[in-house]
């Protein structure tokens, strides 16, 4: 009966979001929605026959917790900007409401690009959204999650990461794959790594990296149209275009294949462990720079800085062409002691999250320098935890460790999850109900120019 109600509830929720003509009592919690279904659920069970035969909502939860797709599991939420926002309807989102993605109860890893998106499951990617260059790695339904074909031999798949027109994805052993726009005269090279520039419509090994590298692929990180990877040895490879200097060589010449980026073997500028050799722990990457964070806690990047999205200050930007070909120490933050534990590149901003728990950004033509984002007095205490950071285009997420997920930055980006009257700037970390995920509570955010993913423990519920 237990498992009745909640499928009852989860049923609810579905039809509640696609028709908007059912509606709680606002004094009404998950709780008493339980209490009230589970009695239902005994009736159901007493006249299962029958009721299994109807097409009901009552009828369908019952049937489907005989099944057992009713099991617990982690559910994917998705939304975005719609059409009107995002100005290309092949990009946008199907609502800027996080809808509830189904058939899907155990979801394990969630990635965006600037049309398409991604998520893990059980080993498998799945995609979906804009496939125009190939970069969804299959045919089929766009708009609805499809299954990507790997090779046979290719192990489960760990990790991926999504540009603007081109993907890549991290098998448990190590392969990296990649497919999509491989680039034109026109509008340059691709970030497919695979020694040309001719694109591919399905995952395709990229053999230089466990072949003549003999290396294994740990990170993966896309821009728009370069991809970085950081390897099990601890080494930093680049591919795609150059301009700008996004691929932090020292020039702004584009590559077909990945080549390494040798810069951080021979720096000697770290402030909090000078005279120690520079580790880089994460990568990541934005439209059009880069990012990686050092074991010191140091963030060093590189690649256009026309939004102060580099946080190297005035002297760094001067116009729309500003840029950096080799990798720049953030000199802010580490010349004040504070140490960076995790960090995000939106499309042309930074956030970042100290030991000490401070959350400081910067970019988006708003700050050239690192800035304290301001936390509220009434949830400093949840913020004083946070687990995951995430952002897009002028936007921004942090999730604490009691699943209340925070957002803040444009509301014309379709994606702050907030409500009607929230203002045009929101400048704070400001909590999503956490009726628009059902009560369950987020695990894990996921964001890009204006796409966004969440993952949901069906279970575990916050107030």
């Amino acid at each position: 009966s237990r498992v009745v109600a909640r499928s009852l509830i989860d049923l609810y929720i579905k039809h509640y979001r696609r028709s908007h003509r059912f509606r709680l009592p606002t004094k009404t919690n998950q709780q008493q929605i339980l209490k009230m279904l589970l009695a239902a659920g005994r009736r159901l069970a007493v006249a299962a026959p029958v009721a299994c035969r109807g097409q009901g909502l009552a009828a369908r939860a019952f049937s489907e917790a005989a099944s057992g797709d009713a099991a617990s599991g982690r559910r994917l939420w998705r939304w975005g900007g719609a059409a009107g926002l995002m100005g290309n309807e092949a990009e946008a989102e199907i609502s800027k409401d996080p809808l509830l993605v189904e058939g899907f109860r155990n979801v394990s890893g969630i990635f965006c690009g600037t049309g398409h998106s991604a998520f893990i499951s059980e080993g498998q990617l799945y995609t979906f959204g804009s496939n125009k260059h190939g970069q969804l790695g299959r045919s089929g339904d766009e708009q609805e999650p499809g299954l990507v074909a790997f090779p046979d031999d290719a192990e489960p798949i760990v990790q991926a990461s999504l540009g603007a027109h081109h993907s890549a994805a991290i098998t448990a052993s190590g392969d990296l794959f990649t497919w999509g726009w491989g680039g034109s005269f026109w509008s340059g090279t691709g970030a497919l790594g695979q020694g040309e520039t001719t694109g591919c419509t399905e995952p395709i090994k990229v053999k230089k990296i466990t072949g003549s590298l003999g290396e294994k692929a740990t990170q993966v990180a896309c821009g728009a149209q370069h991809t970085l990877i950081l390897t099990e040895a601890g080494n930093l490879y680049s591919t795609g275009e150059g301009s700008y200097g996004r691929l932090g060589r020292g020039d702004t010449s584009s590559e077909v294949e990945f080549e390494e980026i040798d810069f951080f073997k021979e720096t000697d500028e770290s402030i909090l462990a000078p005279g120690k050799p520079t580790e880089i722990l994460k990568i990541g990457a934005g439209a059009n720079f880069s990012a990686a964070l050092a074991t010191s806690g140091e963030l060093w990047v590189w690649g256009r800085n026309d939004h102060g999205q580099l946080g190297l200050g005035e002297e760094a930007m001067g116009d729309m062409y500003s840029a950096e070909s080799y990798p720049r120490l953030v000199p802010g933050l580490a010349s004040e002691g504070h140490k960076i534990v995790d960090f995000v590149c939106g499309e042309s901003h930074l956030v970042v999250k100290t030991e000490a728990g401070l959350l400081f950004e910067w970019g988006s033509r708003t700050w050239l320098e690192p800035h304290e984002v301001p936390v509220p007095e009434l949830h400093k205490e949840s913020l004083s935890n946070i687990v995951k950071l995430a952002a897009g285009e002028k936007y921004s997420f942090v999730l604490s460790a009691d699943g209340q997920l925070f957002s803040w930055g444009a509301k014309s980006s379709g994606c702050l999850a907030l409500s009607e009257d929230s203002p045009k700037i929101v400048v704070e970390p400001t909590p999503i109900a956490s009726t628009v995920f059902a009560r369950q509570k987020v695990v894990d955010i996921v964001a890009s120019k204006g796409r966004c993913l969440a993952i949901t423990e069906e279970d575990a519920f916050v107030p």
